[in-house]
């Protein structure tokens, strides 16, 4: 990912992203082909680690056991910048930001991939997870039909495209004006861009 200098974000910034944005676009090789998913992740120690599972019938998920290197990129909100909203003229624009993460993946065994699940679901159901299910014959049925996964991070990209190559007057525009779109991914721009301001802005 081509990141100019002043589109790199701040320290900490990247890791919390991933943290909020944790859906991502799988991506590893296949005989010269991208192999795509797109699952939720668990970001372990500190950005350090990817946990997931895919489908045991997902083509890809035989491609990881092979231990290859994977990328996931992680997406956030974007938005279609206006010149309209500039001090001075000039040309439309898209803001976003994402997160590429790679490095090489391992396949976890049943008790991991279990544990794994177990917290996935506890990160998004609350302590308790799905309570007795969890226990049951059904449950461990359908876990049979999963594959757990670990990548190990490698390398970590991150883009934060918010406008910081404009003047305080631009972006000062371009923040009003997205922070009244009716579609909240404009407002959620809108609140990176104030939340990831250069110094004296």
């Amino acid at each position: 990912m081509y990141v100019p200098a002043h589109f790199a974000p701040p320290e900490g910034a990247a890791l919390a992203f991933m943290r909020v944005h944790p859906f991502v676009m799988l991506v590893a090789i296949d005989d010269g082909l991208p192999s795509i998913s797109h699952v939720p992740v668990q970001v372990l120690d500190e950005g350090q680690r990817l946990r997931f599972h895919l489908a045991r019938a997902n083509p890809q998920a035989a491609l990881l056991a092979r231990e290859v290197a994977a990328t996931a990129v992680f997406h956030g909100p974007h938005a279609y910048v206006s010149p309209r909203w500039y001090a001075a003229p000039n040309v439309p624009t898209w803001n976003y930001a994402a997160v590429h993460v790679r490095g090489p993946v391992r396949a976890l065994d049943a008790a991991a991939t279990t544990s794994a699940v177990a917290a996935l679901s506890r990160e998004y159901e609350g302590p308790a997870g799905l309570g007795e299910f969890e226990h049951s014959a059904p449950y461990a049925a359908l876990l049979k039909g999963i594959v757990g996964f670990e990548l190990e991070v490698a390398s970590c990209t991150a883009k934060f495209k918010l406008s910081q190559n404009r003047s305080a007057a631009d972006r000062a525009g371009v923040v009003a004006a997205l922070a009244e779109d009716p579609r909240s991914e404009a407002r959620e721009v809108a609140a990176l861009m104030q939340a990831t301001s250069p110094p004296g802005q």
